[in-house]
């Protein structure tokens, strides 16, 4: 699979609005036929953003392992990449690898407003 390479950095993305946000998400439903959100809760996002030299998340539409349609959000370091990997202190003060965070389990919500 070949991957297209972005600059990404801190800042991107913006306010919109409220009438912006849902002239977008009307628009994807009229061409698309489908709608609806997905919740993702605060502390998955502050786990993903508190890793080291995390600058933001991408977030990739999914299947789950039960074939309903969902996201996965993974954290990115300044260089685009992945955050799989972190180094951290565990409690007997020891250096170790540990797993980067790959999320999931958000929850299908209705939109703010009817389509």
């Amino acid at each position: 699979v070949s991957q297209l390479r972005y600059v990404v950095y801190e800042r991107v993305g913006e306010h919109i609005g409220y009438d912006l946000g849902v002239k977008m998400v009307k628009d994807y439903y009229d061409q698309y036929g489908e709608g609806g959100a997905q919740f993702v809760g605060k502390n998955i996002l502050e786990q993903i953003l508190q890793q080291p030299g995390c600058i933001g998340v991408n977030i990739y539409k999914a299947l789950n392992e039960k074939g309903e349609k969902t996201y996965v959000l993974v954290g990115l370091d300044k260089e685009n990449e992945p955050i799989l990997e972190i180094t951290a202190v565990n409690p007997n003060g020891q250096i170790n690898k540990q797993e980067g965070i790959v999320a999931d389990r958000n929850k299908v919500v209705q939109g703010w407003f009817d389509l």
